[in-house]
């Protein structure tokens, strides 16, 4: 009776010993944490599945384009009315997000564009919104699939009507 006893308070013991390794921790400076976090050449940009036949460093060209291309079209498909002469520089601040879904934030430099053209937040707004899903910016340090943003520069030219 004492050899099975004995035999598993030996095994107890003997797993206490084993098992420290495992709950070591370990800690990480805020100066580790931020360059591990910051944006690297390894990392994967954003994208558009009808990018990915692009070589590696014009993928991220392609999905530039593509948004860009999809507001100019979408910009020139309509008959936007100004009530004023307009030659100036908007930015666009779009989100993908970590599911690829594309969002306008905020549209930069654009009190005077938006005043003239009341409409054209809305029409920017549900351009975006119709972008289809993208394969979301990955840090490939971590293997996580990140939020990422970009802007896009639009020069406004317009007589008023």
């Amino acid at each position: 009776m004492k050899t099975p006893v004995l035999f598993f308070n030996l095994l107890l013991l003997s797993s206490l010993f084993v098992g420290c390794e495992y709950f070591s921790t370990s800690t990480y400076t805020p100066q580790q944490i931020k360059k591990a976090s910051q944006w690297s050449d390894e990392d994967q940009t954003p994208g558009f599945e009808s990018c990915q036949d692009e070589a590696e460093e014009d993928r991220f060209s392609c999905f530039k384009n593509t948004i860009s291309s999809t507001v100019n079209n979408a910009l020139y498909a309509q008959e936007l009315v100004s009530n004023q002469a307009i030659d100036q520089e908007i930015v666009l601040e779009i989100q993908i997000d970590k599911e690829g879904e594309i969002s306008l934030l905020s549209i930069e430099n654009a009190s005077t564009v938006l005043d003239a053209i009341p409409s054209l937040s809305v029409l920017l707004e549900e351009t975006i919104e119709s972008l289809p899903t993208a394969l979301p910016a990955t840090k490939t340090n971590v293997g996580v699939k990140v939020d990422s943003q970009l802007k896009l520069p639009i020069r406004v030219i317009a007589n008023p009507q």
